[in-house]
């Protein structure tokens, strides 16, 4: 299985008439992951069942690499889609929700036989123990796997999954995460992952798509998302990021972002160096999280985040006065949505 890569030109489409999608734009390479986020309601959903023909396109254009599928119904597209609530048959056991699809194609039972079994196997389920098992009698994270074995065996040419591990508890969900990028490796198979987990997107995505208000308001690599964020919303929204006025840094007008393990916090005695900006600050309070230690400290009215490593936080109070230090490095200029910075 290899993927083809996903183009959509100023898509617009939605429903009875209203769009959701406004003029989307996004490249998707083949034999990748593109993880596309959003707050609720920003299209991203919507954008899925474009791709999969499940929407009405009002105009622009979906290519699966040179082929323009716009106008093909969803049975023609060769798309594997893998929703939020995994829409597994419940009368059904294990080895026919698998085979669904490919029956509905015509395939032979001969054929079904051998790619449900190829299919099991690829996501780590047994055939001889689940084949025959009713999906009521599998835990959360089988169920998953056997939503992603059901939309695998058809050989798609595009994965569409649709916030797939949302209910699902922590432990599980990292292990499918990582799972989830094997198998995706192992195929090259082209997927497009929704789902509202920044930190889900960074570890699965090679590629990033931010949705806000039905458009992409910026995509690229985790790391450019990240380190050079479009505007404020792309900054808060993805990862966590202090937003400080050019006043605190003595520059004049507009807004800076600085991630929280960006900003270093020192002992009052400690020698300043030259390059970035030093402020006095007041540790306000202290939130161990493992690794690292949370605390937000106040400089001349703001309130900063800052992330330290839990050898480091142990020299710092747990109140009381600090040196801040940012370097010029880690300090982006960010416009406001719908505006300039």
């Amino acid at each position: 299985m290899s993927g083809s890569p996903v183009t959509l030109v100023g898509l617009w489409a939605g429903y009875d008439g209203e769009p959701v999608l406004r003029g989307v734009d996004l490249e998707a390479p083949g034999g990748k992951i593109t993880a596309v986020l959003g707050p609720s309601g920003c299209g991203k959903t919507t954008l899925l069942k474009a791709i999969a023909g499940l929407v009405d396109v009002m105009s622009g254009h979906v290519l699966f690499g040179d082929r323009d599928v716009t106008g093909l119904p969803p049975e023609k597209r060769n798309v594997g889609m893998v929703f939020q609530d995994l829409a597994l048959f419940p009368h059904m056991n294990v080895y026919d929700n698998v085979a669904f699809g490919l029956r509905v194609r015509g395939v032979s039972e001969g054929e079904v036989r051998r790619r449900v079994k190829w299919a099991l196997e690829l996501v780590g389920l047994d055939p001889g123990e689940f084949a025959g098992r009713k999906v009521t009698e599998l835990s959360g994270g089988q169920r998953q796997r056997v939503a992603l074995a059901r939309a695998l065996v058809v050989e798609p040419e595009v994965l569409l999954m649709d916030e797939p591990l949302a209910h699902l508890d922590y432990k599980i969900r990292q292990r499918l995460v990582w799972e989830l990028r094997r198998l995706q490796r192992r195929l090259s198979a082209t997927v497009i992952y929704v789902t509202h987990d920044q930190w889900e997107a960074m570890e699965l995505a090679d590629k990033l798509a931010v949705m806000r208000d039905g458009i992409v308001v910026q995509s690229g690599s985790p790391e450019e998302v990240y380190e050079n964020p479009a505007d404020e919303f792309v900054a808060t929204f993805f990862g966590d990021a202090n937003l400080v006025p050019g006043e605190l840094l003595g520059v004049e007008g507009g807004k800076f972002i600085v991630r929280p393990e960006d900003v270093e916090l020192h002992p009052p005695d400690w020698r300043e160096p030259i390059e970035g900006f030093v402020v006095e600050g007041v540790i306000e309070d202290r939130v161990f999280q493992g690794p690292m230690v949370r605390f937000e400290v106040r400089v001349n009215g703001v309130v900063l985040r800052s992330l330290v490593p839990r050898s480091y936080a142990s020299r710092l109070p747990s109140r009381g006065p600090v040196k801040v230090y940012i370097p010029f490095a880690s300090l982006k200029r960010v416009k406001v949505p719908g505006g300039v910075g």
